[in-house]
C-alpha cells in the first residue's frame, strides 16, 4: 500500500454477499457451542469457541475479500515513450519530488500502475491508442517529445481502377534541403519526384498512371543530393480490373451537367443509353457505345440489363408508383445502383428510395483534394449508421450512398461539376465521377463486402476490419486458419467487426469459412516503417486524450486489496488447533 495514500475506512470487493455469508457464518458457530456444550463448565470450551471463531471468521473474510478505501492523493506518475526529451523530465522530477517514473512498453498492461495516482504524465511521442483505455477516468497530461523530422501525413486512395490517376499527398517536417522524394512502381522504376528545400514544412503530391490490376507495393523513397537511400517506405494500393457498365440516365429536360457527364461515361467507354425529355409525353433519345433504342415505361425487365441507373430527382419524383416500385425492386433484388441527382426538392424528403438525411452548414463551396472550390448546396449529409460516405471535404460529407438490399442509392449535395471541366480540371472532374460510380454501380454480388479504417497493419498490433455479409453467422478465418472473432452490430445486422493480430509482414489474407472466394487482403508493414507519420498519428490521439479528461480526480477513492494470505494463514492455524486439541487432551 503506498504510504502516501489516506485510509478512509474498511470495504469489502463481494459486498453484495455479505448477508449470505454472515449469516451462514453465525449458523456455522453456533452448530460448534452446540456441539461443544457439554464442555461449558470447562476453560477449555471458552478457548475452542475463540478459535472456531477465528476459523469461521478467516473464511468469511476469504469469501467478502476486504479492502481499504485510499483516496487517490497518493502521488504522480510518469510514463515514459519513445521520443521523450529529458528536459521534461528533469523539470517534472524538480516540480514533483516523489514522482514515480515507468517505462511505456506497447501492449504491456500499466493499468496496475496506476492505482492510488493522482495524475499521470506522459511524455514524448505517447501511448498506443488500442492501450488508451487503460488511462480512463485518470487526469492525465500529455507532454510532446523531440520535433518529428520526416513524413508526417499523408494521404491517398488505396483502392483504384486500371486508367485511374493514383495520386499520393502529404507533409514533409523539417526537409533537407537537395534531398529528394521519390516515388518509385511496384517495378522499383521511378515514376515521379521531387526537391526537398530549407522550410520547416513542405507539401508534396506525386501522381502515377494505373495501367495493370493487382495488388501492389509502391514504395516512397529519400535519396540525398549523391542518391543514397535515407528511407523507404511502402505504399500498398489495390488496383482493380475495369469493368465497362451499362448505365441508363434519365432528365426531365437536357442540362449541362448532364451532357458532360455522358461524354465522360462514353470516353470511359461505358455503355451509355440517355433518355431527356423534349416536350410532354416527348423524349430524346442517345446512345454511346451501344444501339439506340427507345425507353418506354420503366421496369424491371428494363432495368435487368443496366448497372446504374442516373436520374435527377424530378424525373425521379415524376415516375409512377409502378415504375418507383420497379426502381425499388431492381436494387433491392437484383443490385441496380441509383444516383439521383439533386435539387432543392431532394432535400425534404424524408421516406422512401430518395431519402436521405441532411443538415443546413450555411457553406456553399466545397474543397476538393486538389484544393478546387465547387459550388454545392448550403447542406452536408448527417452521420448514420446506414450512410456510406464517398466523398468528403473537412467535416463535410459530400456524396454517399446507403445499401438497400443487394443494391445502393446515392445521391450529392455538388452544383455543376461541369465547372471543373471547363476550368480545365479534367482529372479532378474524372475521379470525382469515378468515386461515385465505382461506390453506388451494380457488381458481381459477393457472398462478402470487406473494409478497414487502416490502409496498413503491423505485425502483432490489432488490425480491426469490418465485412458485411449476408451470412447469419459468418466465420472469418486468416490464412492459418484461426478464427477471428466477430462483434456484430445491432442497427445494421449484415455489419459485423473483427480484430487480426497478424504475425508477419507482407500481404496478408482474411477469408469466410463459409465461402473461401470471399477474401480481403491487407499489407502489414514493418515497424520501422513510416515512423514519424505513425509518431504525429499517436501525439494526435494522445493529446485529443489527455484534453478530454479534466483533472478532477484528487478526492475519488480507490480499494486496496487486503491479502488473503493473512486470512488463510489464521483459518490453518486455528483448525490445526482444533484437530489437535482432543489429542492433546488424551495424553
Amino acid at each position: 500500500m503506498n504510504s502516501s495514500g489516506m485510509i478512509d475506512k474498511l470495504t469489502f470487493l463481494n459486498n453484495t454477499w455479505s448477508w449470505p455469508i454472515l449469516m451462514g457464518s453465525a449458523v456455522l458457530l453456533i452448530v460448534f457451542i452446540w456441539k461443544e456444550w457439554a464442555q461449558f463448565a470447562s476453560a477449555r470450551f471458552y478457548i475452542k469457541v475463540l478459535v472456531a471463531s477465528m476459523a469461521i471468521l478467516s473464511l468469511a473474510m476469504i469469501a467478502l475479500r476486504p479492502a481499504f478505501l485510499n483516496t487517490e492523493n497518493s502521488g504522480d506518475l510518469i510514463i515514459l515513450t519513445d521520443g521523450y526529451k529529458q528536459i521534461s523530465l528533469d523539470s517534472l522530477k524538480e516540480e514533483h519530488k516523489e514522482i514515480r517514473i515507468i517505462k511505456y512498453t506497447p501492449d504491456t498492461p500499466i493499468i496496475n500502475e496506476l492505482i492510488g495516482v493522482n495524475s499521470v504524465f506522459i511524455l514524448g511521442d505517447g501511448v498506443e491508442s488500442y492501450d488508451l483505455w487503460q488511462l480512463e477516468g485518470k487526469a492525465h497530461t500529455y507532454i510532446a517529445g523531440a520535433q518529428l523530422k520526416g513524413i508526417t501525413r499523408f494521404n491517398y486512395q488505396l483502392e483504384h481502377v486500371v486508367g485511374d490517376e493514383a495520386v499520393f499527398k502529404g507533409l514533409y517536417s523539417f526537409p533537407t534541403q537537395g534531398n529528394r522524394l521519390v516515388l518509385e512502381g511496384a517495378g522499383g522504376q521511378i515514376v515521379d519526384s521531387i526537391i526537398l528545400n530549407e522550410n520547416t514544412e513542405q507539401q508534396f503530391k506525386l501522381k502515377t498512371d494505373l495501367k495493370s490490376a493487382g495488388n501492389f507495393i509502391f514504395k516512397l523513397v529519400e535519396k540525398d543530393s549523391l542518391d543514397t537511400l535515407i528511407t523507404s517506405n511502402p505504399i500498398p494500393l489495390n488496383v482493380i480490373k475495369k469493368e465497362d457498365l451499362k448505365i441508363l440516365m434519365i432528365n426531365e429536360f437536357p442540362t449541362f451537367e448532364t451532357k458532360y457527364l455522358k461524354n465522360f461515361l462514353a470516353e470511359m467507354d461505358h455503355e451509355v443509353m440517355v433518355r431527356s425529355q423534349v416536350t410532354k409525353g416527348r423524349f430524346k433519345y442517345e446512345a454511346f457505345n451501344t444501339e439506340k433504342t427507345a425507353i418506354g415505361n420503366i421496369s424491371e425487365k428494363l432495368l435487368e440489363s443496366y448497372d446504374l441507373l442516373i436520374i435527377d430527382f424530378n424525373s425521379f419524383s415524376k415516375l409512377s408508383t409502378s415504375e418507383k416500385n420497379a426502381v425499388e425492386g431492381s436494387v433491392r433484388e437484383n443490385g441496380l445502383g441509383v444516383f439521383i441527382q439533386p435539387d432543392e426538392s431532394l432535400f425534404r424528403v424524408n421516406s422512401g428510395l430518395a431519402a436521405f438525411k441532411f443538415k443546413q452548414d450555411y457553406i456553399k463551396e466545397a474543397t476538393l483534394n486538389e484544393n478546387l472550390q465547387l459550388t454545392k448546396y448550403p447542406l452536408t449529409f448527417k452521420q448514420g449508421l446506414t450512410l456510406q460516405p464517398i466523398q468528403t471535404s473537412a467535416k463535410q460529407i459530400l456524396s454517399a450512398s446507403k445499401r438497400i438490399g443487394q443494391g445502393k442509392v446515392g445521391t450529392s449535395v455538388l452544383q455543376n461539376t461541369f465547372e471543373l471541366l471547363l476550368d480545365g480540371h479534367t482529372s479532378a472532374y474524372q475521379q470525382l465521377w469515378t468515386n461515385i460510380i465505382n461506390a453506388i454501380s451494380k457488381r458481381e454480388v459477393s457472398l462478402a463486402e470487406w473494409s478497414s479504417d487502416s490502409k496498413m497493419g503491423v505485425p502483432n498490433e490489432p488490425f480491426q476490419f469490418h465485412v458485411r455479409t449476408l451470412e447469419e453467422n459468418p466465420i472469418v478465418i486468416n490464412e492459418e486458419g484461426a478464427l477471428m472473432p466477430l462483434r456484430g452490430t445491432i442497427e445494421i445486422p449484415n455489419l459485423w467487426t473483427g480484430i487480426s493480430y497478424p504475425k508477419n509482414t507482407g500481404w496478408q489474407q482474411l477469408s469466410l469459412q463459409q465461402d473461401s472466394t470471399a477474401v480481403f487482403k491487407y499489407y502489414v508493414s514493418n515497424p520501422e516503417d513510416w515512423k514519424a507519420l505513425n509518431a504525429y498519428n499517436k501525439i494526435q490521439e494522445n493529446l485529443r486524450v489527455s484534453n478530454s479528461v479534466a483533472a478532477t480526480t484528487k478526492n475519488t477513492t480507490n480499494p486496496i486489496p487486503i491479502k488473503l494470505f493473512y486470512f488463510y494463514l489464521a483459518f490453518l492455524v486455528s483448525i490445526g488447533y482444533l484437530w489437535l486439541e482432543p489429542k492433546m487432551r488424551s495424553y
